[in-house]
């Protein structure tokens, strides 16, 4: 699909060479192990010269907890030397998982991040756990440089059709960048795989289909070890879906 790039996970400099040599176009910086990527961060610029650009994914630590809350600005805020895209973070929004009074606390704690990443380019972007696409409404009529990160595995599970048919669907131009990973469903947080495309019964096809109708560009993260990356890079070419 034209309007799609394609990236990898990486925490370090030999993530950024793998992805430079097997035609990646971003690394996905993986900030829960950022003690790591500080000790390595001016290699790994200069190592992204030869054609990457950056997307980020924040510890994943919880928002309304005021500890968690601390690491996640921090990560954000270091993110900023590498000018990512977006910057993604779990919301957890889930009516289920909230007492009212908790998602208003966790929505105005996201504005709060979203104004840091704003301030050098770079947006928030929350991912999909349990969420409805309705549940993300709060959320984003409050904040409108807020973006989705739309897991489709984890979208797979807890229902029939996949929600990222849905989050589509109702938030066609809110849709920030995509985690891609298979699973074969479920009703569990262990059902949640990661595994390669293919090994599972996600239909790829059609989400990447709706995917492609839209008219932004969007960066798509295979969220699983790299030489599967690479693997499901090619899987997906080999089907015209890439």
């Amino acid at each position: 699909m034209k309007n799609f790039r394609f990236g990898g996970q990486a925490a370090g400099l030999e993530g950024i060479e793998f992805l430079t040599g097997h035609g990646f176009d971003f690394a996905d910086l993986n900030l829960n192990e950022i003690d790591k990527i500080r000790r390595e961060d001016t290699a790994m610029l200069e190592a992204a010269r030869d054609g990457l650009f950056f997307v980020a994914h924040a510890p994943d630590l919880r928002v309304d907890d005021p500890e968690g809350m601390a690491r996640i600005e921090e990560a954000v805020r270091y993110s900023a030397i590498f000018r990512p895209r977006t910057i993604t973070i779990h919301p957890i929004l889930a009516p289920f998982s909230n007492t009212p009074e908790k998602i208003e606390m966790k929505i105005r704690e996201i504005g709060r991040l979203s104004e840091l990443a704003v301030s050098f380019g770079s947006r928030i972007a929350c991912e999909n756990t349990a969420e409805e696409p309705e549940d993300m409404r709060p959320l984003l009529e409050e904040h409108p440089d807020v973006v989705l990160t739309i897991d489709i595995g984890h979208s797979e599970l807890l229902g029939e059709r996949n929600k990222a048919f849905g989050f589509i669907e109702t938030w066609p131009e809110r849709i920030g960048h995509v985690h891609i990973h298979d699973n074969v469903g479920g009703d569990t947080y262990y059902d949640d795989l990661h595994l390669p495309l293919g090994e599972g019964r996600i239909d790829f096809a059609g989400i990447l289909g709706a995917l492609g109708g839209l008219p932004q560009e969007i960066t798509i993260t295979f969220e699983m070890p790299r030489q599967k990356a690479w693997e499901g890079l090619i899987w997906l070419r080999e089907r015209n879906l890439a």
